[in-house]
């Protein structure tokens, strides 16, 4: 073979080694504080792009700010090039407007967005941009919080936090993979804090793993004491926000009307704010951590996470049904800070039923009353008045296969020819329920045959096939769809020949979906990967004259982390085929060792799968 032939093969048969998007060269960040809590912050940062992609992410920064509540200056920017060239962004170059949740919502946001557009950005080019953050009004009167986190797929030479604030004023303090603390502080009134973080390389990113925050080096300073003083805090501004007016009054008795069980009234609330008020999604920080009144969210019939919240509590407690707000973390992160702040990981508001034990999250839209959507499952979370009328930290529910699990039935008829058409029927519970309502709800009328042939096709299949269901929006009965199917020339007959048992059009989330992430044999970080059942039955109706030579044999797997059961029986032309998979996973992180073991049952079911009946 010719050194170009050589070349032109590895192209393709050798995996390049990773290499992160940037080198962050240095990010030093002074925070000045007072002793009101307001503050300005001032970061440097230079950032080398390595690759097309770390120039798509760095070729413009979007600075986002509250309008009220602070002030960004950018006091320089400037792009050098690979060769030494500086090249400054001009004045024009840094754009401004509303953020778009401020533009669709501006009674709920004040969000704005500068963005500094850099120059002859290319690979091997640095850009410097040095920022002036002036914080004017603190979120909570009177306190600093603050999160700084170093993300681990890029590569850091240098980085540090500093602050200096009043020697009066305590400060909380929790460090991770970084190193320092409190420093000698020339100035006797005041006190200094330094963080550095030294040469670090960057992590290949783990797909499906927990956000990189969870699993980077990072920094959270606080002058909250504790997590009940941040709930106390939430509640001295919001709770007078909930209050029961008449227009709540009458809207609570009209949706009631003729139910006395509380647990029943309740459920009628929650569905109708979940239905009927347009969730906004603005995370804290930029909507403020203050809830507008009842009343006038009522009246707009749309709100932020926290607008919900407090609707939904104002309602209830027209009927007499206690509920406070609780604080969590929307996103894939799952790590709680050793000190109390408001906002390292919440940014999200839902509610707690404590007289039913029972957490719901009417911006969810399409999650039943008792159930949580998926990404909210096992977390942290802040009751911010619990039932001893304080705040305390608790771990939402994390589901069990009892209450989350998927049951598919399954027919299949195979035609003379060789063409397959079935038609399938699915019901879900928890949150596969509302994840099912969710997609569904997502696809534009009229487009589901088009949906269906793409999945068909994802999972191997060529064929065509659609989707009937009922309103999503529904919350009151069970969320269940039908589908229906055709494979062209899926098998070769009469014979003698093999076929895999057909997957169809089964459910949103099946068991050959499950394992989708388990290719790679180790994973360094945990993935969020809650328990489930998944009942699969298919009944193969075969053509006159085909007879089955072999079935597959069935498979019986046990694991600590749960257990997968197959079995294939013929009947006359009928052959019925049930696959069971239970997944327990300690509550809703699926850490690196139980990763491996449960991988080991991945390969066995994902074997099973695909075995053949012969003919």
């Amino acid at each position: 073979m010719t050194a170009c032939a050589t070349a032109i093969a590895c192209n393709y048969a050798c995996a390049a080694p990773f290499q992160p998007n940037v080198t962050v060269l240095s990010d030093d960040i002074v925070y000045d504080v007072n002793a009101d809590g307001t503050n300005t912050r001032l970061e440097t940062e230079s950032v080398r792009l390595n690759t097309d992609q770390g120039v798509k992410q760095f070729s413009q920064i979007p600075l986002r700010y509250s309008k009220t509540m602070q002030d960004v200056v950018v006091e320089e920017a400037y792009t050098t090039t690979s060769d030494g060239k500086r090249i400054d962004v001009a004045p024009d170059r840094i754009l401004e407007q509303q953020s778009r949740e401020s533009a669709i919502a501006p009674m709920f946001d004040d969000g704005r967005v500068k963005t500094v557009v850099f120059p002859a950005v290319e690979t091997g080019a640095t850009i410097t941009l040095r920022t002036r953050w002036t914080e004017r009004t603190p979120l909570f009167p009177g306190q600093f919080s603050t999160t700084e986190h170093f993300r681990n797929q890029s590569a850091f030479e240098s980085a540090s936090v500093t602050i200096h604030a009043p020697a009066a004023l305590k400060l909380y303090a929790d460090a991770v993979a970084m190193a320092g603390g409190k420093v000698a502080s020339d100035d006797p009134g005041k006190q200094t804090w330094r963080w550095t973080l030294g040469n670090t390389p960057a992590h290949v990113p783990e797909l499906g793993s927990v956000n990189t925050a969870d699993v980077s080096p990072r920094l959270t300073v606080t002058t909250f004491p504790s997590f009940a003083a941040v709930g106390a805090a939430y509640q001295q501004r919001a709770a007078a926000k909930a209050a029961v007016t008449p227009a709540i009054q009458a809207k609570a008795d009209e949706l009631t009307q003729g139910v006395s069980d509380p647990r029943a009234q309740a459920a009628l609330l929650y569905d109708w704010v979940s239905t009927h008020i347009r969730y906004v999604a603005i995370y804290f920080g930029f909507g403020g951590v203050v809830p507008h009144d009842a009343d006038a969210i009522l009246k707009a019939e749309y709100g932020d996470c926290k607008d919900h919240v407090t609707l939904l509590q104002a309602l209830l407690a027209a009927k007499g049904i206690r509920s406070s707000p609780v604080l969590v973390n929307a996103g894939n992160s799952y790590w709680l800070p050793q000190v109390a702040t408001p906002l390292a990981v919440f940014n999200h508001a839902i509610t707690y039923l404590p007289d039913f034990k029972m957490f719901a999250d009417s911006t969810a839209s399409f999650a039943r009353f008792g159930s949580l959507p998926v990404n909210e499952l096992g977390k942290p979370a802040l009751i911010t008045d619990g039932e001893n009328g304080t705040a305390q930290i608790v771990t939402l529910p994390a589901g069990d296969p009892d209450s989350t699990s998927v049951t598919t039935a399954q027919h299949v008829t195979l035609a003379s020819n060789g063409d397959v058409t079935g038609t399938a029927q699915v019901q879900s519970t928890g949150s596969l329920e509302w994840l099912s309502r969710e997609i569904f709800a997502a696809i534009q009328p009229g487009v589901e045959p088009q949906v269906a042939s793409r999945i068909l096709a994802l999972s191997g299949q060529n064929g065509t096939g659609d989707f009937h269901h009922g309103d999503v929006h529904d919350l009151t009965q069970p969320f269940v769809y039908r589908t229906e199917f055709q494979l062209p020339d899926y098998a070769q007959l009469p014979g003698p020949g093999a076929m895999q048992v057909p997957r169809g059009l089964g459910g949103l989330s099946s068991i050959s979906d499950s394992f989708g992430a388990f290719g790679a044999q180790t994973r360094d970080f945990a993935m969020p990967f809650p328990s489930r059942h998944l009942v699969e039955t298919t009944v193969l109706t075969l053509p006159e004259g085909v007879n089955v030579t072999h079935l597959p044999k069935p498979l019986d797997v046990a694991s600590k982390l749960g257990a997968y059961r197959s079995s294939y029986t013929a009947s006359g032309r009928d052959i019925t085929v049930t696959r069971d998979l239970t997944i327990v996973v300690p509550g809703v992180l699926l850490q690196p060792d139980d990763y491996v073991e449960l991988r080991k049952m991945a390969l066995q079911v994902q074997r099973d799968l695909h075995s053949q009946i012969t003919y």
